[in-house]
């Protein structure tokens, strides 16, 4: 039989390793739980340093689940990004960031695009009943201003068949155009200039007061037309109505024209009127 100091060792030992027992049932899951997080950090951290592995690259990347972090107990920053701006506001124990839509237009400022310009170049032939005639235009145009110029000759015989030879019209000018009304359909525009007119004997310089319009009718074709007047010190009227089609840069275009010439009695004192009107056909460029 025992010693009562044997027992006492027995009872004390077998408290001992009961205790032992019943903290590793209590603490073990989470030890277990450190043992492996230190191990997956230390084998990410050799991981990281292997020369086949991308710089940065995260764990999922090698096909291991990377566990999540920790919350940083240390203090708080604000991260600015590109798209959001924030308000920093301390509380108690945290800080708590109000973030606020990214405006671009209030660090960004676009440059206006510039105006657009469109140029024109063509040449045209008249057929009339008493002759024919060739002309030459250009014009330049913005948005809304713009320059148009023209230059024609007309061949015509005169009146009575008296033997005396034909008769040579130029026709010049300038203009200053405004569009007055401009839409995707086409525009409307007032133009002022100087008209110079030159009929056997005399030439004539007066100021010059006109309209011309453009409307799309059916894809690129478009109805065009134009009127021009000049009042003193001779009288001129001039008006055209035709077609164009864009092909691209190149420009068709046919139609109608008239011209009334009125010298007011300025050559010898005798009244002359001379009336042209026929067909036109041109050819031009517009880009």
């Amino acid at each position: 039989m025992p010693s009562r100091p044997q027992t006492w060792c027995a009872a004390l030992a077998a408290a001992l390793l009961l205790l032992a027992t019943t903290a590793e049932a209590r603490f073990g899951k989470g030890g277990s739980r450190g043992r492996s997080s230190s191990g997956r950090g230390s084998g990410a951290q050799r991981g990281s340093s292997h020369g086949a592995s991308a710089v940065g690259s995260k764990r999922s990347d090698s096909g291991s689940d990377t566990p999540r972090a920790r919350p940083s107990r240390g203090p708080g920053r604000t991260r600015y990004s590109p798209a959001a701006s924030g308000v920093v506001v301390a509380g108690g124990g945290g800080v708590a960031v109000a973030y606020r839509p990214y405006s671009p237009s209030e660090f960004f400022v676009e440059d206006p695009p510039e105006p657009e310009k469109l140029v024109r170049l063509g040449l045209e032939a008249q057929t009339a009943r008493r002759g024919g005639g060739l002309g030459l235009h250009f014009a330049l145009e913005e948005e809304r201003v713009g320059v148009s110029t023209r230059l024609s000759t007309l061949s015509l015989r005169p009146a009575e068949d008296d033997g005396s030879e034909r008769a040579r019209l130029f026709l010049g000018g300038a203009n200053l155009t405004f569009a007055a009304a401009v839409s995707h359909k086409g525009r409307l525009r007032l133009e002022t200039g100087v008209a110079v007119t030159r009929v056997p004997g005399v030439t004539f310089v007066g100021p010059s007061l006109g309209m011309s319009f453009e409307r799309c009718l059916l894809g690129e074709l478009d109805l065009e037309g134009s009127a021009q007047w000049v009042p003193v010190p001779h009288l001129q009227l001039e008006g055209q109505m035709g077609l164009s089609l864009h092909l691209g840069p190149l420009l068709l275009r046919a139609g109608w024209r008239g011209l009334l010439l009125d010298d007011r009695g300025r050559i010898n004192g005798v009244t002359l009127k001379q009336r042209v009107g026929g067909p036109y056909t041109g050819v031009g460029l517009a880009f």
